[in-house]
């Protein structure tokens, strides 16, 4: 069970709306889509979404054609996305559902994406994170057609100059997706804000003090960010 104390935890059951603010501001270059488009081709694909959020994913496909199903385990995360899916044209399933027991047909997806969401398991699931991290991958797995593609999604730095692994334990969650098979690339996705007091206010929500005080000091309204893009091919028999 998760810790109703966590930040975090606290933010994704309470915080929906400041959080879709935040992710309303990254990626200002648009480097996300072409990484993803580089991996696998997505107009018209089947997409399942796992810890969806407030719709980051889904927000990026639009135009595409994708057939999407958005999963996330907190129902405010999917309110709040209900509200941004309601406001488009178009429309996508939303499902509430831990990502680690994926309530779909086994091999619907072409493309399954986990953005920002399992590399929590190291902090809440302590020493068995890997166990908890295999139940994932293997839910990822099994609603992949053959051939399928999986895409993980995960913080390599904020308010960095360099991407790296933010912490000892992500740099071995990171390390452990790559002895599982998959390949990283590595691209700038940071957030835009119309000012330094917004950024701060934002960032400062999510993130803590800490980046408070280093937008302020470094007068940052483009907050540097860096996302690391993992990538599995499925086997097709």
């Amino acid at each position: 069970m998760l810790d109703p104390d966590n930040h975090f935890v606290q933010v994704y059951r309470n915080r929906a709306a400041a959080y879709h603010r935040l992710i309303a501001a990254e990626d200002a270059d648009g480097h996300l889509l072409p990484a993803l488009q580089a991996i696998t081709p997505l107009a018209g694909k089947r997409v399942l979404d796992l810890g969806s959020g407030t719709g980051r994913i889904p927000l990026l496909l639009r135009g595409l054609d994708c057939d999407v199903v958005a999963m996330d385990l907190h129902h405010a995360m999917l309110a709040e996305q209900r509200k941004q899916r309601d406001a488009e044209t178009g429309g996508r399933r939303l499902v509430q559902a831990d990502l680690r027991h994926v309530p779909i047909q086994a091999g619907w997806a072409d493309v399954v994406t986990a953005g920002w969401a399992i590399g929590h398991f190291v902090s809440w699931f302590g020493d068995s994170w890997r166990a908890e991290v295999d139940r994932a991958l293997g839910a990822m797995q099994r609603a992949a057609k053959p051939g399928g593609t999986l895409i993980i999604m995960e913080t390599l730095g904020t308010s960095v100059q360099e991407p790296a692994p933010p912490s000892e334990g992500l740099a071995t969650y990171y390390a452990y997706l790559e002895s599982r098979g998959f390949q990283r690339q590595e691209i700038s996705t940071d957030y835009q804000f119309a000012s330094v007091q917004e950024a701060a206010e934002v960032c400062g929500a999510f993130f803590g003090d800490w980046i408070v005080a280093a937008i302020e000091q470094e007068g940052w309204s483009r907050v540097p960010e860096f996302t690391g893009v993992w990538h599995r091919t499925e086997s097709r028999f």
